[in-house]
């Protein structure tokens, strides 16, 4: 199975796994939406979303809550998080497609690149939410062998997005 349709799965997913245990409003305040976590795994809330790591230390997930004008500065803010965090993306390998996650339409940005550990795969998943100039992004990376062993938690989590508004 190649990278771009494990992630495709993950975010389209509508099966819910019974591990999921802990939902958060994005952002706590005032939220646009809900995404629940496997509570087996690592839990963090902060400013403006949420974000977990799978118990393997291999598969990170975060949601947050970008307001932006248009798709294209939510993206443009989607990729300085992933430098933020150390993920280096290769611009080359970026492929897009357009998606619908429980009623939200968005577009995946699938991706090759690199952190600390090595290549990764990296995704991102922008929905525009029914809050006015906000948008919901997932952003994913994880090995190749992280992702496997941890597809049904990452499916679970796509699934879970709920819009609150």
């Amino acid at each position: 199975m190649s990278k771009s349709t494990i992630f495709a799965a993950a975010v389209l997913a509508m099966l819910a796994s019974p591990a999921l245990a802990k939902t958060y409003p994005i952002p706590a305040e005032d939220p646009i939406a809900t995404v629940t976590f496997p509570d087996k795994w690592t839990l963090n809330d902060y400013d403006g979303g949420a974000e977990a790591t799978s118990p393997d230390g291999a598969v990170y997930i975060a949601a947050e809550s970008v307001a932006a004008a248009d798709i294209k500065k939510a993206v443009e803010d989607g990729v300085e998080f992933f430098s933020k965090q150390g993920v280096d993306i290769d611009p080359k390998s970026i492929q897009t497609k357009d998606t619908t996650v429980n009623g939200l339409k968005g577009f995946d940005l699938q991706m090759g690149g690199k952190d600390a550990s090595g290549p990764t795969n990296v995704g991102m998943t922008l929905l525009q939410t029914n809050a006015e100039g906000k948008f919901l992004i997932l952003y994913y990376w994880g090995s190749d062998a992280g992702t496997a062993a941890n597809k049904a938690d990452i499916q679970a989590v796509g699934a879970s997005v709920q819009a609150t508004k």
